[in-house]
């Protein structure tokens, strides 16, 4: 079963819960009344805060958090990544497949909605970093004028609901280097059939260690380190080979990656 987690404080993740709830046939749960099943998939609501928890609240395969995405810019995103607390080498687990099918499925609703919101991967941040099952979250930013957009929202609970019942076939990878908002890891995924869980960018202390532990956090392990190579220091592209030499991965730039792709 998939749990789609959403804070009662966080007017993003309501407006996305009552998305859900409209669009899709959840039943309230006869033992919780903060939660609702659809098939598979358990959508819980909680005043707790969702980066703070150290276990789901039930026994699940997976979480995928409906929340808002805060800015400076105030700039309209539609965003997805996985948390982790990089300068503590802290890491949640990674589903690139389901970051994948959350991402594609963003960007194939807000052209059907016909809003005008950037779609893109985050770098790894934030917690929860301690549950045992792969943590995805699905955002919608950045300001209070876009969280409580209803059609932003319904994107958005149209993306997790994708996430949460398909799975898209991918090589897993790591992305690494780049800012914060990962340009040509979006593109990578977007366009090719690679898909990337963890992104350690260029602003963070990467070392081998943390890289390590960025590939031991993704389930089913992967095959490539994805590379944002001019936005790297040369420290973190030695790294970066040393790494994939030691485990026999490939590590390649967004163009070879392009020039490759299946899909």
């Amino acid at each position: 079963m998939k749990l789609v987690l959403a804070s009662t404080r966080d007017p993003a993740a309501k407006n996305i819960t009552a998305r859900l709830l409209e669009l899709y046939d959840f039943e309230k749960s006869p033992t919780s009344p903060n939660a609702h099943r659809c098939g598979d998939v358990m959508l819980v609501t909680t005043a707790s805060s969702i980066t703070q928890i150290t276990e789901p609240p039930m026994d699940v395969e997976e979480v995928i958090v409906a929340s808002r995405h805060a800015s400076e810019s105030g700039r309209p995103t539609l965003t997805v990544h996985v948390p982790g607390k990089l300068e503590k080498m802290e890491l949640a687990e990674a589903s690139p497949p389901t970051v994948k099918t959350a991402l594609k499925a963003l960007l194939d609703m807000r052209d059907e909605l016909g809003v005008t919101y950037d779609v893109s991967l985050e770098a790894t941040h934030h917690g929860p970093t301690q549950l045992n099952v792969p943590v995805t979250f699905v955002e919608v930013g950045s300001s209070p004028e876009q969280w409580r957009d209803e059609k932003a929202g319904e994107a958005v609970a149209r993306a997790i609901m994708a996430a949460a019942t398909t799975s898209i076939k991918c090589r897993h990878a790591i992305g690494l280097g780049g800012p914060h908002y990962a340009p040509r890891h979006t593109d990578v995924v977007l366009h090719t059939d690679v898909g990337v869980g963890h992104i350690l960018p260029k602003y963070a202390s990467i070392d081998e260690a943390l890289l390590e532990q960025a590939i031991v956090r993704t389930r089913g392990g992967i095959e490539l380190l994805v590379l944002d190579w001019k936005g790297m220091s040369s420290e973190q592209r030695q790294i970066s080979q040393r790494v994939a030499s030691k485990l026999s991965i490939q590590a390649l730039r967004r163009r070879e990656i392009l020039s490759q792709a299946k899909v």
